[in-house]
């Protein structure tokens, strides 16, 4: 086996910024009012991290404060699992900022073991983030390595030592049980930790010192607890400044999208209903329900969708945080790629148009159409659901455009006429039926044929011998 560590030394400026770019100075706190991260903003001003909060203010006073949020940071990590779960199946968190993949399965595929790694890193800079990475046989060293910012690429266990060995002992938790510290002893590296008698080691600093050791060296398994899939899709991130508009907030949508959507690639799904949550500084949330025509798992398509809802609606001021939850997914046939490159696909398909048409103008203003059984035309179809396929009985030869109205038509001789006389072209078909819910009829109906050779349908009410125009044919 071979694993992978990537360390995210930036995870808590992370958890609150989605945008690499940003110009303002963030710190993070710790519950001491400690400064614990930074971004690149606040190091240029000469903050550092350890330095205490009202010492940054001396510098600056245009420091946004976060305070440290643990949980978010490993709702992160379980997002960056997510997304890495397309190279192996085998991914672990390794608390509090790391993730561990094992990638030795998965050269092969990818060709050669950097291919990969590199596949691996693209994937993190596309979720925003920046890691420090580095690969041994044992998860153990994997993490000590990628913490010592090394970038080490050990692949067998008979190099791990001179590349463990030079490694602090920081690295190590220990038990300083008779309060000796190592570095009182002339021990600063795991090199020389290494060579101190077994005995010595445990009776000063306790045994777990040898466990972390042997499994670090590959002397005894280095089980690690795999992540596995969470059943739906739900995470939330947050914005960098307040946003007001969904201009600001759909660089949020669209990162967001894309973790559901490798979610959903991993799963072999496609989501067919999710919720989009916006939460304003004063934690009101708004919920927009988006229920598709078609299961996608297609980033650019749910963004649009809810680019256009939103457009649409009044949302909230000063929105900090964004959150999507899938309601209901569905399976997905991967699809089979052809050999030879086909150009991209740049039309939407029939469903993901309804989407983009609900979204667009609403749930109620997007409809399909249906027969019903009932004689009479004006009641013989229904509205249903979009997509939603049905049985068609046959109509007849009669017109799909009818009239919301009848209109009636003027006759001479009893030839009705519109823009001229008209040419009985086939009939009469004698409809009579309602009498059940007093809005019977009794028509005889005609196809009939105007001067400009359009074909219409018209009838002539039985009961009071007067013409009408019911529908026209395309």
């Amino acid at each position: 086996m071979l694993w992978l560590c990537l360390n995210f030394p930036d995870l808590p400026i992370n958890v609150f910024s989605i945008d690499r770019t940003i110009e303002n100075p963030i710190a993070i706190i710790g519950p001491s009012n400690t400064i614990i991260a930074i971004n690149k903003k606040c190091q240029s001003l000469g903050i550092k991290n350890g330095m205490s909060l009202s010492a940054a203010y001396a510098i600056s006073n245009l420091i946004e404060v976060k305070h440290r949020n643990k949980h978010k940071e490993a709702k992160k990590l379980e997002e960056i699992a997510i997304s890495l779960f397309q190279y192996s199946s085998q991914i672990s968190i390794s608390l509090p900022s790391s993730v561990l993949i094992e990638i030795g399965a998965s050269i092969a595929l990818f060709r050669s073991t950097q291919h990969l790694i590199d596949q691996i890193k693209k994937t993190i800079i596309k979720l925003g983030l920046d890691a420090q990475t580095a690969v041994s046989p044992t998860p153990t060293a994997a993490i000590w390595l990628a913490l010592q910012k090394t970038n080490a690429e050990v692949l067998t266990l008979d190099d791990l030592p001179q590349y463990i060995n030079p490694l602090s002992i920081s690295n190590i938790e220990y038990k300083n049980i008779s309060n000796i510290e190592p570095s009182d002893v002339g021990i600063k590296t795991i090199g020389q930790l290494a060579c101190v008698p077994r005995s010595a080691v445990t009776q000063r600093w306790g045994s777990g010192v040898l466990d972390q050791l042997d499994r670090a060296f590959g002397r005894k398994p280095d089980p690690h607890p795999l992540f596995i899939l969470p059943h739906r899709f739900n995470t939330e991130i947050s914005l960098n400044l307040p946003a007001s508009s969904v201009t600001e907030i759909l660089f949020g949508i669209n990162r967001i999208m894309q973790i559901m959507a490798n979610y959903l690639q991993v799963r072999q799904r496609g989501v067919i209903e999710f919720e989009l949550s916006i939460t304003n500084e004063e934690n009101f949330s708004h919920n927009f329900n988006f229920k598709l025509s078609v299961p996608s798992r297609d980033p650019k398509h749910l963004t649009s969708l809810a680019q256009e809802r939103l457009n649409r609606e009044t949302i909230p001021s000063r929105i900090e945080s964004i959150q999507l939850k899938s309601i209901k997914e569905l399976t997905l046939t991967p699809s089979s790629h052809s050999l030879i490159p086909q150009s991209e696909r740049t039309t939407l398909s029939g469903g993901q148009l309804i989407d983009q048409l609900q979204a667009r103008l609403g749930e109620k203003s997007v409809y399909g159409v249906t027969v019903y059984a009932d004689h009479r035309p004006e009641k013989s179809w229904r509205a249903t659901i979009p997509g939603e396929k049905h049985y068609h009985a046959p109509l007849n030869h009669r017109p799909s455009w009818l009239l919301r109205t009848p209109k009636a038509l003027i006759s001479i001789s009893d030839i009705p006429q519109l823009r001229g006389p008209l040419t009985i072209l086939n009939g009469p078909e004698r409809i009579e039926t309602g009498w059940w819910d007093e809005k019977d009829i009794k028509r005889d109906y005609f196809l009939a044929l105007t001067q400009d050779r359009s074909q219409i349908w018209i009838y002539k009410d039985v009961k009071n011998q007067k013409w009408f125009l019911h529908g026209i044919f395309s």
